[in-house]
């Protein structure tokens, strides 16, 4: 297989309703991830930052010995090395959560996207998606962990109702909301040409997937796809805080 690069870039708006941003995002290297945080008094934002940050120091180069709380031992790679970096990140937020009355309850949703050599692995909790379009075809990667998908797998919701279905930002599953979670992950072999999109339901609740995929379609850099997709949003509305990152991969050296 030839070398395939993969370039990433991300975006965050709080949009024209809220009055702060409780979304947070990471690009570092091949690690991508997406933390939708909730809970007053800005307790969301709290959390989904101990997100961002629990996932990056687990998943930066380590220079010298490895700490022994970065450390997975020889049996635990790939998939399972994602998810259990989940279940770290949603500790670490429960427990800080626990340590400061203002924060009680706070938790967030969270999707991640981390190249290991050949392979992509994927991890999420909560409603934030991820999206490939691979040639020209749009496919959602994740499932909401929501009652609204819950009530669709069911039968009782038809996918056509979504919007007028009343609770459907009750989400059922989200870290920091009990001391252990259940990370939903899977993998993909690297393709290049693919796109990939993390993002919020500040995005997704707003846009169709006609509009998403066109312009992951477009040719356009991570970063330009980024900025029409938040500003698509903002247009629609902007009701919510909205975050989107954006990867492509390429021929080219990783």
């Amino acid at each position: 297989m030839k070398p395939v690069a993969l370039r990433a870039a991300g975006l965050t708006d709080t949009g024209s309703v809220r009055e702060h941003n409780e979304d947070a995002f990471l690009v570092a290297g091949n690690l991508l991830v997406v933390a939708d945080g909730m809970g007053g008094h800005r307790a969301g934002e709290v959390a989904a930052r101990i997100c961002v940050e629990e996932l990056g120091a687990l998943f930066e180069p380590a220079e010298g010995p490895r700490p022994w709380w970065r450390f997975w031992g020889p049996g635990l790679g790939g998939q399972a090395r994602l998810a259990d970096a989940l279940r770290r990140a949603n500790r670490a937020i429960f427990d800080a959560s626990r340590g400061a009355p203002e924060h009680q309850g706070m938790g967030t949703t969270v999707v991640a996207l981390w190249r290991d050599g050949p392979t992509l692995h994927y991890a999420h909790v909560g409603d934030s998606r991820l999206y490939r379009l691979r040639d020209g075809t749009l496919t959602q990667l994740t499932a909401d962990h929501s009652l609204l998908e819950r009530c669709k797998r069911a039968g009782l919701v038809d996918a056509a109702d979504d919007a007028d279905f009343p609770y459907k930002n009750v989400i059922v599953r989200a870290l920091g909301l009990q001391p252990g979670v259940i990370v939903d992950a899977a993998s993909t072999p690297v393709a290049p040409g693919d796109r990939y999109l993390l993002c919020s339901d500040g995005l997704t609740d707003l846009l169709d997937g006609r509009t998403i995929q066109a312009r992951l379609a477009a040719d356009a850099s991570p970063s330009e796809v980024a900025l029409g997709l938040v500003q698509d949003a903002l247009e629609a509305g902007g009701v919510d805080n909205v975050t989107v990152v954006v990867a492509h991969l390429e021929p080219g050296e990783p």
